[in-house]
């Protein structure tokens, strides 16, 4: 079982502005191939995200009851505690994550991304890293957005 907790540049960057538009996006991955677990939080912090990877759907439940919303979540469709695509799901059907951006990554067959897809956007193993840059960009100019609209509204 394996966490990867966040860097210290990670905790620099998460900290470093007080209001929520100087925050960077944050990353939570699932995934228990740990080789893909390190490529894809990497990516995200070259691109200025805050990444925080889990081997186990357990540990991701834990983060996600007690800490800030991710900017995107990338799941794994199959990891030892459970289904990516189930709990994609599930986070759909819980008003505290339907708006959490979700994408979930997997070699499964494509009847079950067929299924996943109805819950969230499906990238098939092996991916390209263009792709997983094109949900990052995305992600990241919604929360731009969001706390735009925040920072008018109050």
């Amino acid at each position: 079982m394996r966490i990867l907790p966040s860097t210290p540049q990670d905790d620099a960057v998460r900290t470093a502005g007080a209001d929520r538009a100087a925050r960077p996006p944050l990353l939570y991955v699932a995934d228990d191939d740990v080789a893909t677990l390190d490529l894809l939080c990497e990516i995200a912090r070259d691109a200025g995200w805050v990444a925080r990877g889990f081997t186990r759907i357990s540990q991701l439940r834990a983060t996600l009851g007690g800490a800030a919303m991710p900017t995107l979540l990338i799941l794994d469709e199959d990891l030892p505690d459970g289904r990516g695509g189930d709990l994609a799901r599930e986070l759909r059907d819980d008003p505290g994550t339907v708006k959490v951006p979700l994408l979930v990554c997997t070699a499964a067959h494509p009847m079950r991304q067929a299924e996943i897809g109805l819950f969230a956007p499906v990238v098939s193993k092996p991916f390209d890293l263009s792709e997983i840059e094109a949900f990052l960009a995305a992600a990241a100019a919604r929360q731009e957005t969001s706390a735009s609209y925040g920072q008018r509204a109050g």
